[in-house]
């Protein structure tokens, strides 16, 4: 199973082609694509420019956010973050805080394919990184 990270979103939002053939892909097999609320919270952030809501933008990213199953952080999914974080520190080799929500909420919730054009994904080894 397919998660798609907060660049693939940004893509789509922004009418990028091969992020929008992705999408019409997994619609023509009937797959159901997944995101979190990070990566919601992420995109949303810039629906506010400069502090304030832009509704256009605003209302655009709430419909790209409505074709995705959105995966909440859990306990499982803050265990497993905090483990992944903690072996990347030990590596000397850290990602960002949110990228590292990402990846837990992915594992606990049984996604192992993330779908980005984020090359720190790579770094955690139980996620496969697929780009577009």
């Amino acid at each position: 199973m397919r998660l798609f990270d907060t660049s693939f979103l940004v893509d789509v939002v922004r009418g990028r082609e091969r992020a929008r053939t992705v999408l019409d892909q997994i619609d023509a097999h009937g797959e159901r694509p997944a995101t979190t609320e990070v990566n919601a919270y992420e995109i949303l952030y810039g629906a506010y420019p400069g502090g304030q809501l832009d509704a256009k933008r605003f209302a655009a990213m709430q419909k790209v956010l409505s074709r995705f199953d959105v995966l909440p952080l859990d306990r499982a999914g803050a265990i497993q973050a905090a483990e992944i974080s903690a072996r990347l520190v030990a590596q000397g080799r850290p990602i960002g805080a949110l990228d590292i929500l990402v990846a837990g909420i992915a594992l606990a919730s049984g996604y192992t394919t993330i779908v980005t054009r984020d090359v720190d994904f790579r770094r955690i080894r139980e996620l496969r990184v697929e780009t577009y």
